[in-house]
């Protein structure tokens, strides 16, 4: 599943209150009041929906996705003052049978947090990520007369760091070691190639058997800056990462009954991504 590129608009105010039917780590819930301040004119697709948002999931939905972005902004030491709240983000959501889909974009345009079926999935610093300099002759020439802080060794042990700060490892991933790495450039106009202060990694499944033109999957990847030395993008669609489990009022908040897919036909359970019933994720 690849998540989409959520690009919002929100504000609120963390309250100290957690969700009452939480069975993991309990999530703070932001104020009611100011969440229709902070929906994005841009709500996400329908594809995969499984109810219009509620007040009360919206609610959930949203403290949910701040409070992992505040994990990310202490685990990785962002350039954030405080912890996030209603008043600096924007924010897509929508409920799908897996959790939650959505994503967080700071009012400042720099950092971007985005999330598929309970996990954080994606990470942007918009400042460094390659979209800002990519295909951008006057940026990219003005990056190439910047050093890189950093090598591609230092780059690949940033990655790593990273990763395991938010409670995850290669092996846990089944990610195929060593990952690829290599270091942007840019060729001007007289065919001059200059490195740019940006890294590229990425990791193969560890079972992927691509060859030749065939596509390989790599399920996780980072884009670390020689600038910043942190993360200017972050993904991650393993189908072996941990997520969040459902709160256990999940669907009646959404106005469904508690065995909500256990009523879908097999027609319904496809169209949401669901396997057939009785048997496991992933068996079709």
């Amino acid at each position: 599943m690849k998540p989409c590129l959520l690009w919002i608009a929100v504000a609120l105010l963390v309250v100290h209150r957690a969700v009452g039917q939480e069975p993991g780590r309990p999530v703070r819930l932001v104020p009611t009041n100011n969440i229709a301040a902070a929906r994005s004119k841009y709500p996400l697709s329908d594809h995969q929906r499984i109810a219009q948002n509620t007040p009360e999931f919206e609610q959930w939905g949203l403290s949910f996705m701040l409070n992992k972005a505040n994990e990310v902004r202490e685990k990785w030491n962002l350039d954030i003052r405080r912890p996030l709240t209603v008043n600096d983000v924007l924010f897509q959501l929508k409920a799908t049978a897996y959790g939650i889909d959505g994503a967080l974009e700071m009012r400042s345009g720099r950092y971007i947090f985005s999330f598929g079926r309970n996990a954080l999935t994606m990470f942007l610093d918009t400042s460094f990520w390659p979209r800002s300099f990519r295909y951008k002759p006057e940026e990219s020439l003005r990056l190439a007369k910047i050093r890189s802080r950093i090598t591609a060794e230092e780059a690949l042990a940033i990655a790593r760091e990273k990763l395991h700060a938010l409670g995850l490892d290669e092996r846990m991933l089944r990610l195929r070691e060593p990952p690829q790495v290599h270091q942007y450039t840019f060729e001007d106009d007289n065919g001059t190639v200059y490195p740019l202060p940006i890294f590229h990694l990425r990791w193969r499944a560890e079972d992927d058997q691509a060859e030749g033109d065939e596509l390989p999957h790599e399920p996780v990847t980072f884009d670390i800056s020689g600038v910043t030395k942190n993360v200017a993008k972050y993904f991650n669609v393993s189908s072996h990462a941990p997520r969040e489990p459902l709160p256990s009022n999940y669907f009646r908040m959404l106005g469904l009954p508690d065995n909500y897919l256990d009523t879908l036909d097999e027609r319904t359970r496809r169209r949401l991504g669901l396997p057939p019933k009785g048997k496991p994720e992933g068996v079709q």
